[in-house]
């Protein structure tokens, strides 16, 4: 008689077998730690490079947008309108990579007043116009008028029965012009080396008449207004009277309107400040700052800083002088106004004009020497140091090829908190001031 293994039987009955069910398991378990090793590697050594990549394109897209702030101030300049306003919108940050990195980096944007003074300092020739008025009779030897800029009025008056000569002679670059009376007039003028504008030209009166006759000198009919613009101010006019009878001066009078010319030397301070500013706050790439300052736009990645935009600084030699016309760009933010503002999206810098003059001195070489104290926004010891440089480096590279000799002094206790640079040579120096107001708009 057979017998059955009952237990070994019912065993081979089971649906699922164990071996099955732990296989299963374990190629989850693997499937899941391969899923997490390749996000893993994908996140330590790709993922950074590709945020930073990206970071850098941002960079680089915000710098071309922030470089823009010289044309926008400059066409603000040439409007000379208060009531416009200029617009440039900058994206603060960048994204991040979905799922594996999906945070945003950030960024920072305004105006920071009272910032990065620039001072400019020179003894100045300036130039001081007077209104006058002088007539009479010629009854002295002559009349002597020094320091003229200009003449708006100049007429001779002759009483008839009268006979002489009226010579009226200018210096700088000279001239004169000749009244013969008698019987009837005529002028004759001359520029400098006796080369004649007019040659006798004759003004009929009536002889007996016993009136004043006038006679306009600056009429364009009688050539003396074109000597006159011909000459440099200021230049000296003298009048006399020759040829003639005794006492017959008192019939020979003179009335004379004309602009005094003085030069005085001044010292002159002006002072600009203010700067506006992005900061970046990247999570891989290198963190940047983009400096405005006084016309100048600075790449930083501190401790290093390079000038990429020349402010409008003219320097240039005219003759035996160089020309010299220094901005002076104040920024600041108005009343009420955001200053400041942080973030990852797009916003609008708006640039308004508050105030632009041009401060002009003395006429040609008005100054010697003009120092130009620069202070840096703030920073470390290197990063003014080398912030500080640039402005020496730039300034080094304006006056070369002019007769202007450059030095550059930092502070003797080696703060690098500014330095002096100064420029020395027969300068006529000019200044452009410029007041800006700087803020942050929302965008609707």
């Amino acid at each position: 008689m057979q017998i059955i293994n009952e237990t070994h039987y019912h065993g081979s009955d089971r649906i699922f077998s164990a071996n099955n069910a732990v296989s299963t398991v374990v190629g989850a378990i693997l499937l899941l730690g391969l899923l997490v090793a390749v996000t893993a590697l994908v996140g330590v050594y790709y993922v950074p490079s590709w945020v930073a990549d990206d970071e850098a394109r941002h960079a680089q897209d915000v710098f071309v947008d922030f470089s823009a702030i010289p044309i926008h101030i400059n066409k603000l300049v040439l409007a000379n309108n208060t009531d416009a306003v200029s617009r440039q919108r900058i994206e603060l940050g960048c994204g991040g990579i979905p799922i594996v990195s999906p945070g945003m980096s950030w960024g920072s944007l305004g105006a920071v007043p009272q910032e990065g003074n620039f001072i400019v300092k020179a003894d100045v020739w300036t130039e001081n116009i007077t209104k006058n008025v002088t007539s009479g009779n010629f009854t002295d030897e002559h009349v002597n008028i020094t320091n003229i800029s200009s003449v708006s009025k100049f007429y001779i008056y002759i009483k008839n029965p009268c006979t002489g000569t009226v010579l009226i002679n200018l210096s700088n670059p000279g001239g004169r012009a000749i009244l013969r009376i008698g019987d009837c007039y005529d002028i004759t003028t001359l520029r400098p080396n006796d080369v004649k504008i007019l040659d006798e030209l004759i003004i009929t009166t009536d002889p007996d008449s016993l009136s004043l006759h006038q006679v306009n000198i600056l009429s364009p009919g009688y050539g003396f207004s074109k000597v006159l613009s011909d000459a440099d101010a200021p230049y000296n006019i003298m009048m006399s009277v020759s040829d003639e009878p005794l006492g017959s001066s008192s019939n020979i009078r003179y009335e004379i309107e004309y602009y005094e010319y003085n030069k005085t030397i001044e010292p002159y301070t002006k002072t600009s400040n203010g700067t506006m500013v992005y900061r970046s706050m990247n999570r891989y790439f290198l963190d940047q700052q983009f400096i405005y300052q006084n016309g100048a736009v600075f790449l930083c990645q501190p401790p290093d800083a390079s000038m990429r935009i020349a402010p409008d600084v003219i320097i240039e030699d005219i003759g035996n002088y160089t020309y010299m016309t220094i901005p002076m760009v104040t920024v600041g933010t108005g009343v009420n106004r955001t200053p400041m503002i942080s973030g990852s999206g797009v916003e609008e810098l708006q640039m308004g004009l508050k105030y632009v003059n041009r401060i002009t001195f003395a006429d040609r070489n008005n100054t010697k020497r003009v120092n130009i104290l620069i202070e840096p926004p703030e920073g470390d010891e290197n990063f003014r140091e080398e912030y500080l440089q640039e402005w020496a480096d730039y300034f080094d590279a304006a006056v070369e090829g002019t007769s202007i000799r450059m030095t550059s002094t930092p502070p003797t206790d080696g703060s690098y908190t500014n330095t002096t640079i100064s420029l020395i040579g027969d300068i006529h120096l000019e200044i452009k001031e410029i007041e800006i107001e700087g803020r942050i708009a929302s965008i609707i």
